[in-house]
């Protein structure tokens, strides 16, 4: 058990050794991700806070 997972860490490792710029990138991409939907959902609540106001008016 431990010699198996020695070598998950060891493959883990090697693995990030091998594609630091993979890594970055994907990483970046998935705060790219990440922001767009929040900013989606950001602006959907502002359009109904500003519907009640035109509602009364």
């Amino acid at each position: 058990m431990e010699q198996h997972n020695l070598t998950l860490a060891f493959v883990r490792v090697h693995v990030l050794d091998l594609c630091p710029r993979k890594v970055s990138y994907l990483c970046s991409m998935f705060y790219l991700l990440c922001r767009l939907p929040s900013c989606g959902l950001d602006t959907s609540p502002s359009s109904t806070h500003v519907a009640p106001p035109l509602d009364l008016h």
